[in-house]
């Protein structure tokens, strides 16, 4: 339930963060979006791949968690016996509006256990690569202007030969 919370916020976060991202974009003049793109183009790593790298990790590391509960549910009782998401963990985030949790009962805590925890991973991973996104390109946006601050108004403005 953490987990959900905290990819709730994230994606909260993320909303203002790719507003202020495309306020300095549609302030920047059209060479200066130009090079922004070129800079995005170049950039280190996709978002769609760092998505898909954060997801296989969480997805791993779930794994992992899930195994060894499995483990030492064999070993304490006898079986392993993985039901939905509702008979593992006992708390739920509820928001008080009937639609919406139901809705969250029938996706969510009624799924398998394996399937909720990706839906989780899938969730953390969407929200972290969009608020992460939003401040690698605020912070690109910000050096852009301060670098095209120091150079001169004429290199600007000169025409193209």
């Amino acid at each position: 339930m953490v987990f959900h919370v905290i990819g709730f916020w994230l994606l909260m976060l993320s909303i203002p963060l790719w507003g202020y991202r495309f306020f300095l974009t549609s302030k920047l003049a059209y060479r200066e979006k130009k090079i922004f793109r070129r800079l995005l183009d170049h950039a280190d790593e996709r978002a769609y791949f760092f998505a898909l790298k954060l997801f296989g990790f969480l997805v791993a590391l779930s794994a992992a968690v899930l195994a060894m509960v499995a483990g030492l549910g064999y070993i304490k009782h006898g079986s392993t016996q993985i039901g939905s998401y509702r008979e593992v963990i006992r708390s739920r985030l509820y928001s008080g509006v009937d639609p919406v949790d139901q809705a969250l009962d029938t996706f969510h805590y009624d799924q398998w256990l394996p399937i909720a925890i990706l839906t989780t991973c899938a969730l953390l991973s969407i929200s972290f690569t969009l608020v992460a996104t939003a401040l690698r390109d605020i912070s690109l946006l910000n050096r852009l202007r301060k670098r095209l601050k120091n150079v001169p108004q004429a290199m600007k403005t000169a025409p193209k030969a």
